[in-house]
């Protein structure tokens, strides 16, 4: 695929598994200009960013994110941030061969500067694989204290709700209001309001729910909230199930009735088939019973 066809990156990947071990790049492989050197974890040039991997000869495991800015993540040994100008409009992840890794261009805005935040951990730790979450912004902000971290899927557990609109919020803060002075039914909902997953499909958001040895999920079900949902006075928010070896269709149910559904499967009372089941013939649970 020629290199001008290759798609922009937005949003969080998962974890990549590097094939070898070394240090990173986020370049232009393509461009002349001089490769930038540092002692430091990130050593910045035009159309180049190196990233020390450490002293571990352990492959890299990588995690990418090209977008709004997020804001950074606790949990991590090391962050640090810095500027890379695009003369190009390219940018991507390459290895130590300066070969891309993933034939995605994580210049989203074109031309111009991006604020590139690294965040490591492990990268001299004998017998573990350095870890990276590279987090690619639009625009020039360095030096500027990073705001909170958003919630995120995949770092959540418990039963969630998702926005995965962000084109009404009149909607969405109406929908935050009713929760917070609503029953205390929603106190066990976590809500997940990050634009890292705006327009994903429920099977999107399926996808980055955590999950253990045994296959079983960290989120049990979503409560998604979607453009159709925030487009109704109703507030129907979409209900996924995530349980193995059940396929229990989606369906809809109204903010109103979600708490007795929310308390109810976290007591075990109820399946989420029984749900799915009951709704209306429009495909939209309205009943409220505790």
């Amino acid at each position: 695929m020629p290199r001008s066809n290759w798609p922009h990156l937005h949003g969080r990947t998962r974890p990549l598994k590097m094939k070898e071990w070394g240090d990173l790049t986020v370049m232009d492989p393509d461009t002349g200009g001089p490769r930038p050197h540092g002692r430091g974890l990130l050593a910045a040039g035009n159309d180049w960013l190196h990233i020390d991997a450490g002293s571990t000869l352990e492959n890299p495991v990588v995690t990418l994110y090209a977008g709004a800015d997020p804001g950074t993540e606790s949990g991590w040994d090391e962050v640090e941030e810095t500027t890379v100008t695009s003369s190009t409009g390219f940018l991507a992840l390459c290895d130590s061969g300066y070969t891309p890794v993933r034939k995605e261009n994580l210049a989203t805005a074109g031309p111009g500067p991006y604020l590139i935040r690294v965040h490591a951990s492990d990268r001299s730790t004998d017998g573990k694989k350095p870890r990276f979450l590279i987090q690619i912004i639009p625009g020039d902000r360095t030096g500027a204290t990073p705001g909170p971290a958003a919630p995120t899927i995949e770092e959540a557990d418990g039963p969630l709700l998702v926005r995965t609109s962000f084109d009404q919020p009149g909607e969405w803060a109406r929908l935050l209001q009713s929760l917070e002075g609503g029953s205390e039914h929603y106190e066990p909902l976590t809500v997940i309001d990050n634009p890292i997953y705006a327009g994903f499909t429920a099977g999107q958001t399926q996808e980055r729910v955590g999950r253990d040895d045994e296959d079983w999920p960290d989120s049990p079900f979503l409560l998604i909230a979607d453009e159709q949902a925030l487009a109704s006075a109703e507030l129907p928010l979409l209900a996924v199930s995530n349980l193995p070896d059940e396929a229990d269709a989606p369906f809809r149910i109204t903010l109103a009735a979600a708490g007795s559904f929310i308390v109810n499967m976290e007591l075990g009372n109820t399946s989420f088939g029984d749900w799915s089941r009951s709704a209306d013939p429009d495909g939209v649970y309205r009943e409220q019973h505790y």
